[in-house]
């Protein structure tokens, strides 16, 4: 009887669902790996054909694969290293100098209306000018080295942190400020415990942003005027109509662009762990 009642009672209740398995780490690293061999498949038929059309053709417009990866062969046994290393100087210094100044002044901006209001014209006023258009000046003022480029890097990092870093400042929760005034807390703990950890967030979204403009901004200074750097590589290719070289700079500055986009994921992972781990 006991038998039959408890299957009763199990029949009543129905039947047992199991929920599904979870990915977990091990599902995500195969997700991975897929992804990742599909982009080198995609990549090698690319080049693939490329190098097939670029040798039944026989066009110096559209060059060969194989003739580019020459071309770099032949830079590197030279002086490729001090261009690279001149475009990652103007990028590094650039971002850390506009980086400081950006989340200084949108912090202070963002805390304090009555200033944000008095210049906020002026500061749309000077992003309203095309930065291409500052470069000539620049290096009018300070010739054809690093710094031209260096303060072009540093002005288009600027406003994106700024702009980011005043949002984020203006976002901060009232009721927490108001929490720890009831605390007796100063303006300076006030901005350490609850102001600046409310904006980080909002920065590390804008030096993501600001990394790749960064590199734009030294590549383009690099192509107006310069003696050194991947920018000058690409003009100096263009200029000459060599067309294998050019698709040489561009390669490097692709590369580039994903160590520059990768290094701003790693970043990001790094600084907001707690939003990853939330997700």
């Amino acid at each position: 009887m006991l038998g039959s009642a408890s299957n009763v009672s199990g029949a009543r209740r129905g039947p047992r669902t199991v929920p599904p398995p979870s990915r977990g780490a091990g599902g995500a690293e195969s997700e991975a790996r897929v992804i990742l061999a599909w982009q080198i498949g995609v990549g090698a038929v690319w080049l693939a054909v490329w190098e097939i059309v670029g040798g039944a053709t026989g066009s110096i417009w559209i060059s060969r694969p194989s003739l580019i990866f020459a071309q770099l062969l032949r830079w590197a046994r030279g002086d490729l290293y001090i261009h690279v290393a001149t475009t990652l100087t103007e990028v590094v210094v650039g971002l850390l100098i506009g980086a400081a100044g950006g989340i200084l002044a949108g912090l202070w901006f963002g805390r304090s209306p009555l200033l944000a209001g008095v210049m906020r014209p002026i500061i749309v006023a000077f992003y309203s000018v095309p930065l291409i258009a500052l470069t000539p000046l620049f290096i009018m003022f300070f010739g054809l080295d690093m710094e031209p480029k260096i303060i072009l890097v540093t002005i288009v990092v600027f406003f994106l942190l700024f702009f980011n870093t005043f949002a984020g400042a203006q976002e901060v929760d009232a009721d927490l400020i108001a929490a720890v005034d009831l605390m007796g807390s100063s303006t300076r703990e006030r901005f350490q415990k609850v102001i600046a950890p409310a904006c980080v967030a909002w920065i590390i979204g804008g030096v993501k942003v600001a990394l790749p403009y960064a590199l734009v901004a030294a590549t383009t200074g690099e192509m107006l005027a310069a003696r050194r750097g991947l920018g000058f590589l690409l003009s100096d290719a263009a200029s000459q109509f060599d067309m294998t070289a050019l698709y040489a700079a561009l390669v490097l500055l692709m590369l580039l662009g994903l160590a520059v986009s990768e290094a701003a994921a790693w970043l990001e992972r790094h600084m907001l762990r707690w939003r990853h781990a939330a997700g």
